[in-house]
């Protein structure tokens, strides 16, 4: 092999193996390092109560007063889900966006919207919650 395609293939499996290295070390890292993602919880609770504010008057009938009750407590169980579910399709822990001091120029993803939307949608009937 002459000296110039020596000194190629030198260069090449050097590429090489360098990039195996960094493959491999960048999927250890990754592994390690803790994924965050965020949640304003007080604009979404804010967007509920306001909602179930507006439906509470003067005097309303106490069937009423529970039924907003169970609904208020409906939407509490439903956004534990949203978030238990949100954390799990990232792969991340969530944390209140109150919380966070500065986070302008942090790379942490802002959760909120996808959590308010499977928190609205009503949760899927269960063979436990149906009767069976």
């Amino acid at each position: 092999m002459t000296t110039w395609k020596a000194h190629v293939a030198a260069g090449v499996l050097t590429l090489a193996a360098g990039s195996i290295a960094l493959a491999l070390w960048w999927g250890v890292e990754r592994e390690r390092s803790p994924r965050l993602g965020r949640v304003d919880i007080g604009q979404i609770v804010a967007k509920q109560q306001k909602s179930l504010v507006e439906r509470v008057k003067p005097g309303i009938d106490a069937q009423e007063q529970g039924r907003i009750f169970e609904e208020a407590k409906a939407f509490g169980n439903r956004l534990d889900a949203a978030l238990e579910q949100a954390s799990r399709e990232c792969g991340c822990a969530l944390m209140n966006s109150a919380a966070l001091l500065k986070a302008a120029h942090a790379a942490i993803p802002d959760l909120t919207e996808r959590v308010e939307a499977l928190a609205s949608s009503p949760a899927p009937a269960s063979p436990a919650s149906s009767g069976r």
